[in-house]
């Protein structure tokens, strides 16, 4: 099949876990297209996943360790600017195109953008003859003709919207518009972010304008999202946008035209290596790529996998996963994410010395209400 995976080099690796990063990617080169690192270069100082490196060093410091990684594997690096809420004028282009120029000259030739207006202008090509630019899965690219845009804009590759996966007609007419404008077309795979999730731009807002505050999961708005669909609806797994575990499904995709499946894990260490662990076994031709618990049968699986093709996530008029999931709220599960919302607004006050957070006080009271017993584990590093 060829280099079919986009992976991520993660910042936050240990030493040993940076060598392990890099023997697996000599292993499987012959998979990888391209590893991808985020690129704090102004004016994106900013990204999407919401980290916040700590000093001015830390972004040279991912840039050199990218070409490191590139020298040593031999694999295309390519430089993330994600951030849609960063102004796409002309000034902004400028300075992009001074503060890439130095990455250029370093050998990146593949990188990430998320404005046609700047692709449109021709400088950037003009700038970079041999660069290749995709597009940002910000851009909300979803259907045919946005995606004829995007490629008419002047970008190389398309990273189309996680909610396509399953509704495989708009692939396949998407796919035709490669006898016109050859493009690679490129498809989140392993997010795990629930399908046509209500908050999911206001997350990447939040995220992509924060300056000293918390990343988004730390913050308490996060409570009314996946922190409490995770303990009331049991058909969350089924409703993920995740391509389905079976090595069968993911073939499906790249026999219909996906060129490279854009895997999960550039701030997240555990999603990196169930990337590399996905890698390997599709590499090893395993029938399943990961472990999930769908909480189906498998013939309810099988059915299931046949009917999310053409789905749309349209949740609200099919209702399979919830009627096969059984997804009627556990009660315990459901108080306990329920005192999570509304401990925001508990009056609990206490003046016992602690290090707990005022929140973590108000979840732990809320919590004692309806609970004969809990153990709260922390420790001082």
């Amino acid at each position: 099949m060829g280099k079919i995976f986009s992976i991520p080099i993660n910042p936050k690796l240990s030493e040993t876990q940076f060598i392990e990063f890099i023997s697996f990617c000599k292993t499987y080169k012959d998979y990888i297209s391209d590893l991808y690192f985020t690129c704090r270069i102004p004016p994106f100082t900013q990204d999407a996943m919401g980290d916040i490196f700590t000093s001015e060093d830390d972004s040279q410091f991912m840039i050199d360790t990218a070409l490191y990684i590139q020298k040593e594997t031999g694999i295309t690096v390519s430089a993330t600017c994600n951030n849609i809420s960063v102004r796409s004028t002309q000034e902004n282009l400028d300075t992009w195109i001074k503060n890439f120029r130095p990455l250029y000259e370093s050998g990146v030739r593949l990188c990430t953008l998320p404005f046609n207006h700047w692709l449109m202008t021709g400088q950037i090509e003009k700038e970079f003859p041999e660069l290749e630019v995709r597009s940002s899965i910000l851009m909300d690219t979803k259907t045919p003709s946005d995606v004829y845009n995007v490629i008419s804009s002047g970008f190389n590759s398309v990273c189309i919207d996680r909610a396509l996966m399953r509704d495989h007609d708009a692939i396949k007419t998407i796919v035709k518009i490669k006898r016109k404008k050859p493009f690679k077309l490129v498809l989140l795979a392993n997010e795990g972010c629930l399908g046509k999730c209500p908050v999911m731009s206001e997350h990447y807002h939040y995220n992509n304008t924060r300056t000293s505050d918390s990343q988004y999961f730390n913050n308490p708005i996060s409570r009314v999202s996946c922190p409490k669909w995770d303990f009331t609806n049991r058909a969350v797994a089924l409703k993920t946008a995740d391509i389905p575990a079976w090595k069968e499904d993911w073939d499906e995709f790249l026999e219909m035209g996906v060129d490279i499946f854009k895997m999960h894990g550039r701030e997240n260490v555990g999603k990196i290596y169930e990337t590399m662990s996905i890698i390997k076994n599709y590499a090893e031709g395993k029938e399943k790529l990961y472990n999930i618990d769908l909480g189906i049968d498998d013939k309810d699986a099988q059915k299931w996998r046949k009917i999310i093709k053409k789905c749309k996530f349209e949740c609200w008029s099919c209702n399979y996963c919830d009627k096969k999931a059984n997804a009627k709220l556990n009660s315990k599960a459901t108080k306990v994410a329920n005192l999570i919302v509304t401990s925001v607004n508990s009056d609990f006050k206490t003046d016992v010395p602690g290090l707990s957070s005022e929140r973590v006080d108000k979840v732990l009271n809320e919590l004692g209400k309806i609970s004969n017993s809990y153990l709260e584990v922390g420790c001082l590093g």
